[in-house]
C-alpha cells in the first residue's frame, strides 16, 4: 500500500500533469503563449532543479506533449533519477514514443527488474509492451515481460505485463486468461487493472466482460468505475448494456458519467448493426 507521503507525491504529479494539460489548451491574453524551444529550455531547467515536485511537474509535462521527442535523451536521464514519481512518469512520457524510444529499453528493462517502487515498475512495463508494439522486430522486451507477469511482487505490476504482453501479439489467449483470474483479485485496483488491460485488447477480450460487469457493481470509487466502464465498451459486448445504463443512472461523477455514457453509446451502435451476410 503506498504510504501517505508517498501519495502525496504521487497526488502533486498527477496535479501537476493536469495543470499542464489545461495550460497547453488556453493561453491568457497577457501571457503569449511560449515557442517550443522556450518550453524545451524550461523542462531541462526544471529537471535539474533540486526540488523533486519541481521535477515531477516538468518530467510530467513531457507525457503528452509535442516536443517530448526532442527531450528523449533528458527523459532517458530521468529514469535514474533519485525520485520514484520522477521515473515513473518518465517510463511513461519514454513509451508514448514508440518506436523512438527505442534506445531507452536497456533502461527501461533494468527498471522492470530491479527498481524499489512498483509504479516505476508499472509504468516501465506498459513503456516496454508501446514500443514493442511499434517496434516488433524489438524482441529484448519478451523476456523481462515475461518474468514480470510471473514474479514481480506487486499484482499491479503482473497484471501490466500481461496487458504488455498482448500488445505486442505474444500469446494473447493466454494473456487474457491470465488477466480475467485479476478480475477476481481481492484488491479494487488491480480489478480495475485488469479491466482496463482487457479493454484495451478490445473485442478480442470479449468473453471476459460479464466478469469486468462484476468489477463496475463491485467499484466504489468513481475514477475506477470510468475505467472500467470504458473497457466494457471496448471490450464490444453488447450484453454489457443494462449494467451499464443502471450504473448511469447511480453515478453522480461527471468524469464518470461521460465514460459510461460513450461505452453506452459505443454497444448501442454495435448492436444495431445487421450481421454480415
Amino acid at each position: 500500500m503506498t504510504s501517505p507521503r508517498n501519495q502525496t507525491r504521487w497526488n502533486s504529479l498527477l496535479a501537476a500533469v493536469l495543470v499542464t494539460a489545461v495550460s497547453l489548451t488556453s493561453t491568457s491574453a497577457a501571457e503569449p503563449a511560449k515557442s517550443a524551444d522556450e518550453r524545451i529550455a524550461k523542462v531541462r531547467t526544471d529537471l535539474k532543479s533540486e526540488d523533486a515536485t519541481v521535477r515531477q511537474s516538468a518530467i510530467g509535462s513531457l507525457v503528452h506533449s509535442d516536443i517530448s521527442p526532442k527531450l528523449l535523451a533528458e527523459m532517458r536521464t530521468a529514469l535514474d533519477d533519485r525520485d520514484g514519481a520522477v521515473r515513473s512518469a518518465a517510463a511513461t512520457a519514454i513509451g508514448n514514443l514508440g518506436a523512438a524510444a527505442i534506445p531507452a529499453v536497456p533502461q527501461l528493462i533494468a527498471g522492470l527488474k530491479k527498481d524499489p517502487v512498483k509504479e516505476a515498475r508499472e509504468t516501465a512495463a506498459r513503456a516496454l509492451g508501446r514500443i514493442g508494439k511499434a517496434a516488433p522486430d524489438e524482441k529484448s522486451v519478451i523476456g523481462p515481460l515475461r518474468a514480470a507477469s510471473q514474479d514481480d511482487a506487486d499484482p499491479v505490476t503482473r497484471v501490466v505485463s500481461h496487458g504488455a504482453l498482448a500488445m505486442i501479439d505474444l500469446e494473447v489467449a493466454q494473456q487474457i486468461t491470465s488477466l480475467r483470474k485479476y478480475l477476481h483479485h481481492e484488491e479494487a485496483l488491480v480489478r480495475m487493472k485488469a479491466s482496463h488491460a482487457l479493454g484495451m485488447l478490445g473485442p478480442a477480450a470479449k468473453a471476459a466482460a460479464p466478469e469486468i460487469v462484476n468489477v463496475l457493481k463491485l467499484e466504489t470509487d468513481h475514477h475506477r468505475r470510468g475505467y472500467v466502464a470504458r473497457a466494457l465498451g471496448s471490450t464490444a459486448d453488447p450484453a454489457s448494456l443494462p449494467a451499464l445504463e443502471a450504473a448511469l443512472e447511480k453515478e453522480t461523477d461527471p468524469s464518470a458519467q461521460g465514460e459510461m455514457r460513450g461505452a453506452i453509446a459505443r454497444l448501442k451502435a454495435l448492436s444495431s448493426q445487421k450481421p454480415k451476410s
